[in-house]
This record gives C-alpha cells, structure tokens and sequence, in this order.
C-alpha cells in the first residue's frame, strides 16, 4: 500500500511540474519592431538623432528595415524615407541577427544603385536595435532603443 501511495504522490508531483523558458523569444510579427536612435556616418562625423526605424520580418527568413527621415551630412538638403528589402535573418533565443550584402535601397518607391547597402549586419533584441552597414563607400551605424508595442 505504501508503494502505491508513494507512486502516486510522484506522479502528481511530475504532473505537477512543468519546464519554462525564462528568456521570452521575440515574436514573429508582420507588424514590425520599433526603435529610435542615432545614425552615424563615421568618416564624417556625422550624426542624426531621433531616427525612427522599423523592422518588419516578411517571412521566416527575410525582413525589411525601414528608416524615416534619414540624412547622411549636414549640407543633404532633405531627409529621406527609404527602405532596405530582402535582409536574411535568424533567431537566436530572444535574439534577431541579420544580415546582407548587395542590396539596392528604395526611396520614393525609386532604386538608389550608387548608394547601394554591403556588409550589413544587424541585431535586434528586447530593448535595442543595433545596424552597421555601407552605403555604396560610406560606413554607417545605427544604435537605438525599441520601442515596445502596447
């Protein structure tokens, strides 16, 4: 009698038990990742704050990054919004990694070859959004601090 009753109070106690994953994954989402933060041309000392950039995953494998009122030097006459498609990503954890090489940027819905984007890399968590790539020659990076969906 005491076999079974021991057997059965280990069985509620493995039914009772459960495994957690403390480190909550970033969800997949078409709606995007928000960040705001600093854009900064490193050759030129150049910086742009409060840029305002978006991360939308399109599938399992791909995601495009939006960048809103961007200017690359202080004589540029006007910002611009442009669009950076088709960058390969995974997940690591609660992590996005991504990264791209030789990919034509949009502005305006129009192709903009000579400031084409290489060597990208990226990387998205919880609280930052970090990018470093070149536009045509010109290195950029990007820091900034997601904003978190309500």
């Amino acid at each position: 009698m005491k076999k079974y009753l021991t057997l059965l109070i280990f069985a509620g106690l493995l039914m009772s038990c459960h495994i957690t994953n403390r480190e909550e994954p970033t969800p997949v989402t078409t709606e995007g990742y928000e960040a705001y933060g600093l854009l900064t041309v490193p050759s030129s000392g150049f910086t742009k704050d409060n840029v305002r950039t978006r991360i939308v995953l399109t599938d399992n494998k791909l995601l495009d990054i939006y960048m809103y009122d961007v200017k690359f030097a202080t004589m540029m006459p006007v910002t611009i919004d442009m669009v950076i498609s088709g960058v390969h990503y995974t997940k690591q954890g609660g992590t996005i990694l991504f990264d791209g090489d030789e990919i034509i940027p949009t502005a305006g819905n129009k192709p903009y070859e000579k400031y084409t984007v290489r060597q990208l890399q990226g990387r998205l968590t919880g609280d930052s959004l970090i990018i470093s790539n070149n536009y045509g020659d010109t290195p950029c990076t990007y820091q900034g601090a997601r904003k978190q969906q309500p």
